[in-house]
């Protein structure tokens, strides 16, 4: 134990025998402390018995009075080498004892002060040594202390092994045993309490397991006095034997007058704040599952805390049973350590980015069992705990959106280097009632594991007293779980997605964002990493990736032949996009054209067509393509099937092809099908593009007819054309389906005759479509070239009168039009502008409606490079089948 007013610099090694001579006091009770010790069984076992006897006699008179002391033998261990400056007795007597037998009889008159600083009494001391302390008593300046603590086996805060998430936060008792050390208690000018303002916190690595042996550094910077509070600046790194665990930076803490606490006026947010959340745009993610439950009761949770996912959100959560359940470890810490008692709301599409908005309740008693040990005399509800039931909303939510069920084995975990910022500006008290979690999601991603990120704010009433600013959680598979396919592309065991009908997948939704996105070994097997660190063929990202899961594979990467097939799905959320932002009353063609090709082109890519060449960077492109709609279905919240079939391969030099046929189905039916040719390219055949017409410059049919009647249309600049009009209630796609700026009509214009439009969209190189399609190749879709030509025949179709008298109308997709598409050429980030031109080919009544077919063409600089024939538009009456 040091001397008052001595400087120690001391390592553990050598701590013991530099430790300073002990005034007699001091020894005596010390060696009451020990003595006190010797009874008890081990550290951890006094924190479960005084846990339990503070939970029963919880009603009492006795519930804060502090701990009730308990018996057996010391179990604690010192460090490796040498004997602690201060032991486990040590810390338990100035917790709960007094700290003139710790650091002597200068500390004498503080003991006779009201609410001393103390460490918190078990089940909440979480110090079992300390190892290093540097510091003068009365001087407030630069300090540094190492406390370290023996997580026990069978510690009530772990969950299956690991520390909880809020309890691995727990970084304020060695910077508050220091500064009592220094004297904050000393010829103080008034009462003053401890309180932990924030500071950013970083996880480095998982979670600590019990059994391990924390290491807290902590240094204080500085010391501010604010009146008769005082305020100081300090840091904290936490390391479980040689890997840092969790470290807190900028942080700060103070000692603050009852007054000072009672006149808090909790958070304010800041006009940076502001700024932040108005900077915020709407994000996007598809949950892997859905439930109608947006509250959940204590017993929901409860079962929560059990495991019992599918009990409480449905049965979409269902990954077996008994011994063949999986993701054990995927629950809430269950009783003490459950502090949530209610989630009042989910809005999955709530708060300022739309990924969510969740509300919980922890109410709040004055015998509650932690105001008894935190702090003896200063009963606090502890901030970590707060944190906890932060923890516990994110969980909760990484549930509700089935995070989980990309895994067979899987935990939750913070983000390793993600900081989250911390800020603490009041108190719950025995005289609160309830604390309200309010958790706004600001990303959710697959990658490179699951995560969830939120701002949450605590409130007591309507006060904010806690605020944590990018909160991050992670699901991520438990060490040596198998999580993705190995050699081949066949996983060793289930990965453990199952679909709608509960029929088990290859590789899942997990395993896709990688492969369009990130880690290809993680996505399609270990043979893909000749390609980390270089471009290589992706698939379509983010929400315009159109496959969730491949279900089946026949076929080897040993020798890719014809005949190889694929069986993968699409889950179409009712709540997708393009449902909203499209002209058209079903999915938009560019939709079903994209599914069926990503489908088509996962084949191939699975097949591991390019792994023959590792020394080249191919780019996969599509050339050509017919489909066909055999029945018109609405595929709201409906799972569609593709099965993908290899026709032929041919390898040229820097160049493979592949033809594939395929099938789309719902619910077993077949309702859209077609053939296309896919090719991969060198970075030199692709370059070597010379259009469809060898490089000639073959212009559109309005150049070579200039005297025609035109009508032009301006259609970015008259917003009428994106809302319903009024009469038939037809209109153009919106938001990212705005594929339209202008056009040119011509009434029996064309090459048939029947009409003709030439329309221009620009092009933006940070148009929103280049970052989804492809990854390090952006280039636009095809398919949205087809999408804007199909708008270029709604202009004429709405222009043109045909739709006189029909009344309420639609515009659908319709069956039983084959058609056909060459592309000889892409639309590129530095291209200024695509020119199209259509020329009606059919106008035809029936029963259901109007159909109109065309036939159409694509330009870039002079060049055409789409050609499609058979584009097809139905309008039909609402109610018409």
């Amino acid at each position: 134990m040091p001397p008052n007013g001595e400087t120690i610099v001391l390592d553990e090694d050598v701590a013991y025998a530099h430790r300073p001579a002990v005034p007699a006091a001091g020894r005596l009770g010390a060696a009451v402390a020990r003595a006190h010790l010797a009874a008890i069984s081990a550290h951890h076992a006094v924190q479960e018995r005084v846990l339990r006897e503070l939970e029963a006699a919880a009603s009492g008179p006795a519930a804060a009075s502090g701990p009730t002391s308990a018996s057996g033998p010391v179990a604690a261990s010192g460090p490796a080498a040498g004997r602690p400056i201060l032991d486990e007795a040590d810390l338990l007597e100035f917790a709960t004892g007094k700290a003139a037998n710790v650091f002597g009889p200068r500390f004498a008159p503080v003991d006779e002060l009201p609410g001393r600083t103390r460490l918190p009494a078990p089940p909440f001391l979480f110090a079992s040594r300390v190892t290093r302390l540097e510091g003068t008593t009365g001087e407030f300046g630069p300090a540094a202390i190492t406390v370290e603590y023996d997580i026990p086996h069978d510690a009530w805060f772990a969950v299956d092994g690991d520390v909880s998430i809020g309890l691995a936060t727990e970084a304020g008792q060695s910077c508050m045993l220091l500064a009592a050390y220094l004297g904050v208690d000393l010829d103080r000018p008034a009462e003053r309490f401890f309180r932990l303002l924030g500071g950013e916190a970083v996880f480095h690595g998982p979670r600590p397991r019990t059994g391990q042996t924390l290491r807290y550094d902590t240094e204080i910077e500085s010391f501010t006095a604010l009146g008769d509070n005082l305020v100081f600046a300090f840091r904290t790194t936490c390391h479980a034997g040689d890997q840092p665990v969790f470290s807190l930076h900028g942080a700060r803490a103070g000692f603050f007058t009852r007054e000072a606490l009672d006149a808090a006026g909790g958070i304010v947010s800041s006009p940076a704040d502001r700024r932040r959340t108005g900077a915020m745009t709407p994000g996007w993610f598809k949950p892997l599952a859905r439930t109608d439950r947006t509250r959940l009761d204590r017993a929901a949770l409860e079962q929560l805390a059990a495991g019992e996912c599918a009990q409480v959100f449905g049965p979409a959560w269902r990954q077996g049973t008994g011994a063949e359940r999986l993701n054990p470890a995927i629950r809430l810490p269950h009783g003490r350590l459950l502090v949530l008692d209610e989630v009042t709301g989910i809005d999955r599409t709530g708060g300022p980015r739309q990924l969510g908005r969740i509300e919980a309740v922890q109410r709040i008693s004055p015998d509650d069992w932690y105001f008894a040990c935190h702090f003896p005399g200063d009963p606090l509800l502890p901030g970590s705990l707060i944190v906890e039931g932060a923890a516990q909303v994110l969980q909760t939510y990484a549930m509700f959106l089935g995070l989980h069920l990309v895994f067979p084995d899987a935990e939750f975990q913070p983000v390793a280097g993600r900081p989250g910022t911390l800020t603490m500006r009041g108190q719950v008290t025995p005289a609160s009632s309830r604390l309200r979690y309010v958790a706004e999601v600001t990303d959710i991603d697959l990658l490179p594991r699951p995560t969830v990120v939120a701002d949450i704010t605590c409130y007591d009433g309507d006060r904010a007293v806690v605020r944590i600013h990018d909160f991050a959680l992670q699901v991520r598979e438990r060490p040596g779980t198998a999580y993705r396919p190995e050699a081949g592309g066949r996983p060793v065991r289930f990965l453990g997605r199952h679909n709608a009908a509960g029929d088990p997948s290859l590789v899942n939704e997990f395993h896709l964002a990688h492969i369009c996105l990130g880690d290809l070994p993680t996505g399609m097997g270990p043979e893909f990493a000749v390609y980390d660190g270089r471009r290589s063929p992706r698939g379509a990202n983010g929400d315009f990736k159109y496959v969730d899961r491949i279900m089946s594979l026949e076929g080897s990467r040993d020798a890719v032949t014809d005949g190889a097939r694929m069986v993968s799905e699409y889950d179409s959320a009712p709540d997708s996009w393009y449902y909203h932002e499209s002209g058209t009353a079903d999915m938009p063609n560019c939709v079903l054209m994209e599914t069926s090709l990503q489908a088509a082109a996962l084949t191939t890519a699975y097949l591991g067509s390019i792994l023959g060449d590792p020394q080249e960077t191919y780019s996969i492109r599509n050339l050509n393509g017919t489909a066909t709609v055999l029945r018109d279905v609405d595929l709201r919240g409906r799972t569609v099937r593709h099965k993908s079939t290899l026709l032929s391969t041919q390898r040229l030099a820097g160049v493979i092809l592949q033809d594939l046929a395929y099938t789309l189905t719902v619910d077993g039916e077949p309702f859209y099908q077609g053939q296309s040719l896919f090719g991969y390219f060198n970075d030199a055949a692709l370059a070597n593009q010379t259009g469809l017409d060898g490089g000639r410059l073959v212009p559109p049919w309005l150049d070579a007819h200039p005297a025609a009647e035109a009508q032009r249309i301006d259609i970015a600049g008259d917003p009428g054309w994106r809302r319903p009009r009024d009469g038939d209630g037809l209109h153009l796609g919106h938001g990212r389906l705005a594929l339209i700026d202008d056009a040119v009509l011509v009434p029996g214009g064309g090459t048939h005759g029947r009409g003709y439009v030439l329309a221009r969209r620009r092009i933006d190189p940070a148009d929103w479509y280049f970052a989804r399609h492809f990854y390090l190749d952006p280039v636009m879709p095809g398919s949205l070239g087809v999408e804007a030509i199909l708008q270029a025949l709604q202009v004429y179709v709405m222009r043109s009168g045909l739709t006189d008298g029909l009344g309420p109308a639609r515009f659908v997709r319709p069956a039983g039009v084959p058609m056909t598409w060459r592309y000889r050429g892409q639309i590129l980030r530095e291209d200024p502008e695509m020119l199209f031109d259509l020329h009606v080919s059919d106008v035809r009544r029936d029963d259901a409606g109007l159909v109109v077919v065309a036939d159409a063409n694509v330009w870039k600089r002079g060049l055409r490079i789409y050609e499609v024939s058979g584009v097809a538009l139905a309008v039909r009456p609402d109610g018409a089948a």
